[in-house]
């Protein structure tokens, strides 16, 4: 997937993070963090944490370089949502990243997508302290 050339659907069952400005075609639903960190570090710490959470794997898809595809599937009924993510190099040795989560069916999902993408960075922006 392309961030940069990346369009939104029209339904709401989906939640885009980008840093300003780097998806031509698309405004993100929140502007990306920054972290103090290498882009490799933030690969790593975030792909671990995405990989820790419930119902949750990396997909069987090829990939751009430096992104990872991942699934997660709803507690109740087992829906497979896709999330793709990116981390990306910002001047100075820090990073931010590029997240895309949507639901692969149906039209609304009721914010699933946007509590899970703000949960888990509140989860690495935990992490990204703990380490100091």
């Amino acid at each position: 997937m392309n961030f940069r050339t990346l369009t939104l659907k029209p339904s709401p069952n989906q939640y885009l993070v980008a840093p300003e400005g780097f998806c031509e075609k698309a405004a993100p639903h929140r502007t990306a963090p920054v972290f103090s960190m290498s882009r490799e570090k933030l690969d790593a710490l975030m792909s671990d944490l995405i990989l820790k959470q419930p119902r949750t794997r990396r997909r069987n898809v090829e990939t751009a370089p430096g992104q990872h595809e991942f699934v997660q599937r709803t507690a109740l009924l087992g829906f497979p949502d896709w999330i793709t993510f990116e981390a990306l190099e910002v001047e100075g040795g820090k990073s931010t990243l590029a997240l895309y989560s949507r639901s692969v069916y149906g039209w609304s999902d009721l914010g699933a997508n946007k509590k899970r993408i703000d949960n888990w960075l509140a989860k690495l922006e935990e992490a990204v302290r703990r380490q100091g």
